[in-house]
């Protein structure tokens, strides 16, 4: 025989046991990798059409950006291709073998 208090005790235990396993349960599955994997992708795919949407707004915006990140990463050929070309030492004719002076 149990007194009341003792099963209510009892009874709130459960009730208290039942809720931390959903609550672990629950993180669990927020924590899995293939949840997490799928939010964000979720937020890369709206990320993604936010940026297609601004571009469509303003082309001519994201074209100077294009351009100056492409000059950026290519500025040492840039360079190269614009710098004036070092001076070459002027070439003398080698001398003819078999005349005499």
């Amino acid at each position: 025989m149990t007194t009341p208090s003792l099963a209510a005790a009892r009874a709130d235990v459960l009730v208290k046991r039942a809720r931390l396993k959903a609550s672990f349960a629950e993180a669990k599955h927020r924590l899995a990798p293939a949840t997490i994997a799928g939010g964000v992708a979720d937020d890369l795919r709206d990320r993604a059409e936010e940026g297609v949407a601004i571009v469509r707004e303003r082309p001519a915006v994201a074209a100077g950006i294009a351009t100056t990140l492409v000059a950026f990463l290519a500025r040492k050929r840039l360079r190269r291709l614009f710098r004036k070309p070092k001076p070459r030492p002027p070439v003398l004719p080698a001398p003819v073998q078999g005349t005499a002076p």
